[in-house]
Parts: structure tokens; C-alpha cells; sequence
């Protein structure tokens, strides 16, 4: 029995089906916003740490699985047990490093219980850009960009715990991820995208997995509407490490990019 832990998104949805189209058993542990949204779920906060190691321990599973976006708590919302007691000096020094050091901390609570975490890719393999067939390829413009872009990322992440994602438009950086997340960069950078590209789609969206990131529970994803805000902002394509992404609803998406001449890459 695997566990599966989710947060809000499309991703967790999209695993639950395909769970369930190749019979793969799960125990489904529910800490989005909406409880109600899926059956037989344990609806559980993040901050009821005991409850959720019982809950897996006695479902025997040995694996977990975590998907979603989960709200990072304060510490006033968390239920004061013996087993959140021991580890208060742990969950105050991560959570003031950032989510990447609140993850972290998870994985090693669970492994401490004999409960391995892993990728959602060692079962769902297919839901990778690895062998997808984009449309069309980078420029030399745009492998420039590339470089360049995941250059910086590297660099960056190796220091701090930043974002990871960075736009480039003909050597320039326009846009670095920071708390705001993908999506609302994308759409920051309209405006300069504009006065860069004269009415023609030029840049790259390079998003690649941070230095510290443990890909096993926050794998760089990318789905039809980030390639729809990539187009809005006037960029050329995407760019991402390879067997370290997430690729959603790839047909659909597709169609879009071979409408619009988009490309996406995989980097080594």
C-alpha cells in the first residue's frame, strides 16, 4: 500500500486517476483546502503530524508519495503531542530557512517511522517532457538564453532558497521566481517582454529544480496553462531538466505550441 499525501492543485487529481486506471492501492491522505473533494480520503491538517504517521503506519505503508501545494503553517496552528513536543526545536529552526527546509524536516520524520518518501515518477513515469515531441526547437538565440538562464538559476539556488524558475529574452534576464510562484512572474514581465520583443514571441522560461530541492516532493511542473502564460508573455519556449520535471495534459498542450511555433527543451 502506497501513501499518497496531497495538497490543492491539478496534479494531485491527475495521479489519483492514473492511480487508479493502472489499480495501483493507495491511502489517500487529504490536506488541500477542500475536504470534500475526494471519497474514501483521511482529511487531515499538515499540522497533525501524529494522526498522519498512525494513520500510514497502521495502513502499512512503507511508501509515500507527497503532491500539492500545501500552505506552509505557523507554529501557533499545530497540535501540541508528545511527538510534536520532540520535534518543536526542529520544526522552528526549518521553517524560519524556508519551505525547501520544511520539507526536508517531513521526509526525515517519516523516514524516522520507516516510512520511505519517493517520487510520484517511479510510478507515473509518462508524466515526464523527456520524450515528448515538441513542435519545434530553440533558436541559437534561444539556446543563449538557455545557457545562460540555467547558469544564473545555479548559481543563485546554491546560495539561497529562491525560486525555480527565470525568464531570458536575448541575454537579458527579465524575471527571477521568487515567493510568488511561476505563474504570477509570467505575467510581471508582460509589460518589459513587450518593449523587448516588438510584437514578435522571443525569451525562454528555464525551470529546473533548486540546488537544495529534494525532487522527490517538489518536482518543477508545467502544464497547458503555463505554457499559455509563457505565450501571453511573449516567450518562445520552456526549458527543463530532464527526468527532474513534471509535464500535465500534454495533448492539449500540443496542440497550443504547434499552433504558436512553442517549443519546450529538455536540458541534461
Amino acid at each position: 500500500m502506497i501513501g499518497l499525501i496531497i495538497g490543492d492543485g491539478n496534479l494531485p487529481k491527475i495521479l489519483i486517476k492514473k492511480f487508479n486506471l493502472k489499480k495501483i492501492k493507495f491511502c489517500l491522505v487529504n490536506l488541500s483546502k477542500k475536504k470534500n473533494l475526494y471519497k474514501n480520503a483521511y482529511n487531515l491538517n499538515i499540522t497533525e503530524i501524529s494522526k498522519i504517521i498512525n494513520l500510514l503506519k497502521k495502513k502499512n505503508c512503507t511508501e509515500v508519495i507527497l503532491v500539492g501545494k500545501v500552505v506552509r503553517p505557523s507554529l501557533k496552528d499545530f497540535k501540541f503531542d508528545y511527538q510534536v513536543i520532540k520535534l518543536l526545536p526542529k520544526i522552528i529552526y526549518n521553517f524560519k530557512k524556508g519551505d525547501s527546509y520544511a520539507l526536508d524536516l517531513v521526509i526525515k520524520v517519516l523516514k524516522k517511522n520507516k516510512i520511505n518518501v519517493v517520487s510520484c515518477l517511479k510510478y507515473l513515469p509518462e508524466i515526464t517532457a523527456d520524450n515528448f515531441p515538441s513542435p519545434v526547437q530553440p533558436s541559437k538565440q534561444d539556446s543563449q538564453d538557455i545557457i545562460k538562464g540555467k547558469l544564473i538559476l545555479n548559481h543563485i539556488n546554491s546560495k539561497f532558497d529562491m525560486g525555480q524558475s527565470i525568464v531570458i529574452n536575448k541575454g537579458f534576464i527579465v524575471g527571477i521566481e521568487a515567493a510568488e510562484g511561476t505563474d504570477l512572474m509570467l505575467k510581471k514581465i508582460i509589460k518589459i517582454q513587450g518593449s523587448i520583443n516588438k510584437g514578435l514571441l522571443s525569451g525562454v522560461l528555464i525551470k529546473i529544480p533548486k540546488k537544495i530541492q529534494d525532487i522527490r516532493v517538489d518536482i518543477p511542473t508545467i502544464g497547458f496553462h503555463t505554457i499559455k502564460n509563457c505565450l501571453r508573455a511573449g516567450l518562445r519556449g520552456i526549458a527543463l531538466k530532464k527526468n527532474m520535471n513534471i509535464f500535465l495534459d500534454q495533448d492539449r498542450s500540443y496542440k497550443l505550441m504547434k499552433k504558436n511555433n512553442f517549443f519546450i527543451k529538455v536540458l541534461n
